[in-house]
C-alpha cells in the first residue's frame, strides 16, 4: 500500500485549482479504511486478516457534467493529474448525457464526526477473541450439528471532506461485529441451517460482549435441531409474525430499495432495476395498512448508516418515508434532489470507498415501532407462524415482487410458541403484505447489514435498520422442500 499523506490544506488547494479552471463545483475526499477478522470453524482458527487501504477520490462539475478521479498516491505529479483527469471525464460526460447537473443548495458545513465507543475492537488482544470464539464454538456443539462457524469483526473508515462551497468535515466511524452459523444434518433430512451475519453495529467491543454470542449458538443449535425433524408446513393463508431480523431484511428490499431517488431518475436500471414509487405517487400511494410507517435517519445511535455528514457534506438527518400506509419520501442526494426540484430531506450519497463515486445509498431506514408489547401480540394469534429468521429470497426489479423462504419457522398455538414447521416460504407484492400487517410491537431494534451491494462499478455498503415484532393476517404461505 502506498502512503497517501494530504493535508487539509492540499484538500482546499485541489478544489481552489478545480474553480480556476472553470469547475462550478468540486470536492475533494480522502478515505482510510482498516479491517480486521477472525473466524473459527469446529473449534479451530479458520483465519485471521488484516485489510487496510487509503487515497482520494476527487469530483468536480465542468460545463454541467461530473468528472470523477481518484487515486493512492501523494506526489505533486498525480496530483495534478487527479484534476486533469477529472476534467477530462467531465468533458467526455458533457457530450453525450441528457441533463444537466444541479445540485440542491445546503449550506457550508465544518466539524468532526466520531463514534462513540467504550473500548476500541482493535485494541482487544487476538487471544481475547480467540477465546471468545472458541466458547461459542463449543456452545454450539449438537448431536446433529455437523458444521460450526463464528467470527468476529472490527471497521475503522476515516474520511475528510472538502468542498468549493465551504464544506469542511472529517469523520471516523469505527464499528463492531460477528457471525454465527451452524448446519444440522440427519438422514433422510434436508439439512437445517441457522445463521446470521447481520449482527453489526456503529460501536466498539461493548456490542460484541452485548450480542451474548454464546446464549445465541445454544439458540442457534436447538433451532436447527428442531427443525430438522418438524413436519412440513401446510400451504394456506397464516397469520405471520415476523422477528425484527427478518423484517429488517424486508424493509431494506421492500422500502429501502424504491425508495432511492437514482431509480426513478433511471440512473441505476441496468443493475438495480427502478422502483413503482414514483413523483406523482407520493402522498397517495397506499403502500401498506395505518400501522405501517417507515423512517430514515442518519442519526441513530450505532447505526450502520449513521454518520455526521454523508459524501455530499450534507448533514445526518431523518424523514418520513412511508407515514401511517402511505408513501411519503424519498432517499436523495443533492443531484438527484436538484434533478427532482425538491430540498435535500435526507443526505443519502454515498461511496464504499476512496476510488468510488458517492451514489444514492440507504441510511438507517427502520419500520417504526408501535407501543403494544411483544407478548400481547402473539397472545392476539390463535393459530399461526412465528418467522424468525430469513433464508433465500428474490425480488423483480422494481421491488414490487418479491419471494421468501424462512430458515426458522415457529409454531403459534394460542398465543403461545408450540413447535417447528420446515419449508416455509411465502411471495407477495409489496402493498399487498404491507397491507395485511395488524399490528407492531414496541421491541423495536437496530440491525446492520455490512453489504448492501449497488452501482457500476459495484459498491458495498454498510447500512442500518430496526424493526419490532410485526403480525401479518391471511398471508398465503407455500411449502419448500
Amino acid at each position: 500500500m502506498r502512503a497517501v499523506t494530504i493535508t487539509p490544506s492540499a484538500l482546499t488547494h485541489l478544489v481552489e485549482v478545480a474553480s480556476s479552471r472553470g469547475a462550478t463545483y468540486a470536492d475533494a475526499r480522502t478515505v482510510e479504511r482498516e479491517h480486521e477478522a477472525v473466524s473459527v470453524k469446529d473449534g479451530a482458527v479458520e483465519s485471521v486478516t488484516r485489510t487496510a487501504d487509503r487515497g482520494l477520490g476527487f469530483r468536480v462539475i465542468h460545463k454541467g457534467a461530473w468528472g470523477f478521479a481518484a487515486t493512492d498516491r501523494a506526489d505533486d505529479a498525480a496530483l495534478r493529474g487527479l484534476v486533469d483527469e477529472a476534467f477530462r471525464r467531465a468533458e467526455a460526460s458533457a457530450s453525450v448525457q441528457r441533463r444537466t447537473v444541479t445540485l440542491a443548495p445546503i449550506d457550508p458545513q465544518r466539524g468532526e464526526y466520531r463514534t462513540q465507543f467504550a473500548r476500541d475492537p482493535f485494541a482487544v488482544p487476538l487471544a481475547e477473541r480467540i477465546d471468545h470464539l472458541r466458547a461459542v464454538d463449543a456452545a454450539s456443539v449438537g448431536p446433529n450439528i455437523k458444521t460450526r462457524r463464528s467470527s468476529i469483526a472490527a471497521y475503522r473508515t476515516r474520511k475528510h471532506l472538502v468542498t468549493s462551497e465551504g464544506t469542511d468535515v472529517s469523520q471516523e466511524i469505527v464499528e463492531a461485529g460477528a457471525g454465527l452459523s451452524v448446519l444440522a444434518v440427519k438422514a433422510g433430512r434436508k439439512p437445517a441451517p441457522r445463521y446470521d451475519s447481520r449482527l453489526v453495529r456503529q460501536a466498539g467491543w461493548e456490542y460484541v460482549e452485548h450480542l451474548d454470542l454464546v446464549a445465541r449458538a445454544r439458540r442457534y443449535r436447538d433451532d436447527a435441531e428442531a427443525t430438522l425433524d418438524a413436519p412440513l408446513a401446510t400451504e394456506k393463508p397464516t397469520t405471520l409474525v415476523f422477528a425484527p431480523e427478518f423484517l429488517a431484511l424486508l424493509v431494506h428490499e421492500s422500502c429501502g430499495h424504491p425508495t432511492e431517488a437514482d431509480r426513478l431518475l433511471e440512473h441505476e436500471v441496468a443493475f438495480a432495476g427502478t422502483t413503482f414509487m414514483w413523483p406523482e405517487d407520493r402522498g397517495k400511494l397506499r403502500y401498506g395498512s395505518p400501522h405501517v410507517s417507515m423512517t430514515a435517519d442518519a442519526t441513530v445511535p450505532g447505526g450502520m448508516g449513521t454518520f455526521g455528514w454523508d459524501d455530499d457534506g450534507v448533514p445526518a438527518m431523518r424523514t418520513k418515508l412511508i407515514d401511517k400506509g402511505t408513501f411519503v419520501g424519498y432517499l436523495t442526494s443533492r443531484e438527484t434532489a436538484g434533478a427532482l426540484g425538491v430540498p435535500v430531506a435526507i443526505g443519502s450519497a454515498r461511496a464504499e470507498g476512496w476510488q468510488h463515486f458517492p451514489i444514492v445509498r440507504m441510511v438507517n431506514v427502520s419500520l417504526d415501532p408501535g407501543t403494544t408489547p411483544y407478548a400481547d401480540l402473539l397472545r392476539g394469534v390463535d393459530s399461526g407462524l412465528l418467522m424468525e429468521a430469513p433464508a433465500s429470497y428474490s425480488l423483480d426489479d422494481k421491488r414490487q415482487n418479491f419471494h421468501f423462504s424462512t430458515q426458522s419457522a415457529r409454531v403459534i398455538r394460542d398465543g403461545q410458541l408450540d413447535g417447528y414447521l420446515r419449508g416455509v416460504a411465502f411471495q407477495s407484492l409489496t402493498p399487498d403484505f404491507w397491507g395485511r400487517c395488524d399490528l407492531v410491537a414496541d421491541d423495536w431494534e437496530l440491525h446492520g447489514f455490512l453489504s448492501c451491494a449497488k452501482g457500476e462499478p459495484l459498491q458495498l455498503m454498510r447500512v442500518g435498520h430496526g424493526a419490532a415484532h410485526a403480525r401479518f393476517r391471511d398471508v398465503p404461505i407455500e411449502v419448500r422442500e
